[in-house]
């Protein structure tokens, strides 16, 4: 994997491990006031900017996975890997349900230079997944990571929202019936909400657009394929302390900021980067998942896997903790109702982003994801597709 798919392949976790706190504040009050000022209930930008859409339209998008049908598996693939290695491609179509481009639709990658519009790479892997029978979906439309110099060169902000626009419209209708949902924003909750006094990530887009850039982005998408769900995607919602109780507070009142404006998000993407050393907080995932369901929001994870750095080395011991975290994550996930998709953020330890950005101290392998090197399935796969079955 190169340098560049590397920094591309996770989440900004360099940047999370560095600045997280332990969170020994306490959660501001249900009323707290978030993007610019203005309180939970009200719009995320004035009426003219908003434009609400005529009817409660939320909650309109694909329908829900249908009780009794076990849960699908998916993951994201990598495209410069798919031809020199085809066991790890075959990989895929073996044992998923669901085949995503990991970094091929991010938007500096489709869109490098204002003239440049690269689609070959997403083409790719999009039309891999459907040939073998298996559904995809995008990811994103807006992520701070993935922004190119060019658009962060712009500094009028009609200008910006027209690219903005324009990127996602084209993008969107391209692959219109081909994916299942988008990914329409990324990691727009600030990294420490509590620590930096900040409900949103201190962005390209942000500064530019304003936290209307959120609602931008999900009006866009909807009108280029209305059928697609639509999905805010984060990470950092898993864990026990004040930290992460900000952040699905802040979850909890973008969606309904959107829908107050009667613009329509369908679901919540939890990232479920597990970390050895948090503890998954499984009364309030549950409480979470209840507080969506009671909104008509769906709840998928997206990215799944195991930064194992602070559990003890070796191969039995690692995987033992995997497993431990898997299990009471996906008891979290099911208490109150099973999730819509489980992805996992690659399928081998062969490719993973945790090798590169998060290497263990103690130089020993990393081993977050389902499959080993040598792509044979771990037990807690196994554990994780039965339990998926079980619905």
């Amino acid at each position: 994997m190169t340098k560049a798919n590397q920094s591309m392949a996770g989440p900004a976790t360099a940047a999370r491990a560095a600045s997280q706190k332990s969170g020994t504040a306490t959660t501001r009050g249900c009323e707290k006031t978030i993007m610019g000022g203005l309180t939970r209930r009200s719009v995320l930008a004035n009426a003219a900017a908003l434009a609400a859409l005529p009817g409660a339209i939320w909650g309109t998008g694909r329908p829900a996975r249908a009780a009794g049908k076990p849960v699908p598996f998916g993951s994201a693939i990598q495209f410069n890997l798919m031809d020199g290695d085809p066991a790890y491609r075959q990989l895929f179509v073996d044992h998923c349900d669901l085949i995503m481009p990991m970094n091929a639709l991010k938007f500096d990658l489709l869109r490098p230079t204002r003239e440049v519009w690269n689609f070959a790479p997403a083409d790719k892997i999009v039309d891999f997944a459907l040939r073998h029978g298996k559904t995809s979906r995008g990811t994103c439309h807006i992520w701070w990571g993935a922004t190119p110099a060019w658009v962060k060169a712009i500094d009028s902000p009609s200008e910006a929202e027209k690219v903005l626009v324009e990127h996602i419209e084209r993008v969107t209708d391209r692959y219109k019936g081909k994916l299942i949902s988008w990914d329409v924003v990324n990691e727009v909750i600030a990294n420490d909400p509590i620590y930096e006094k900040r409900s949103l990530r201190d962005t390209y887009w942000l500064r530019t657009l304003g936290p209307r850039h959120i609602p931008i982005a999900f009006k866009a998408t909807a009108r280029a394929d209305p059928d697609v769900e639509l999905v805010i995607n984060d990470y950092d919602l898993e864990f026990q302390g004040p930290h992460y109780d900000e952040r699905r507070t802040i979850m909890l009142s973008i969606i309904r900021q959107l829908q107050d404006a009667n613009i329509r998000i369908d679901a919540v993407g939890m990232q479920g980067h597990l970390y050895a050393s948090k503890v998954i907080d499984v009364d309030a995932i549950e409480r979470f998942h209840r507080e969506l369901d009671q909104l008509g929001v769906k709840l998928l994870v997206t990215e799944l896997d195991i930064i194992d750095w602070q559990s003890p080395p070796g191969s039995a011991s690692q995987d033992a903790t995997a497993a431990d975290l898997v299990s009471r994550y996906l008891d979290a996930l099911f208490a109150d109702k099973p999730p819509e998709m489980v992805i996992s953020w690659g399928l081998t330890d062969r490719y993973s982003w945790i090798n590169d950005v998060m290497p263990r101290p103690d130089k020993a392998p990393s081993r977050p994801l389902p499959f080993n090197r040598n792509l044979q399935p771990k037990p807690w796969f196994k554990m994780l597709r039965k339990r998926l079955a079980m619905t």
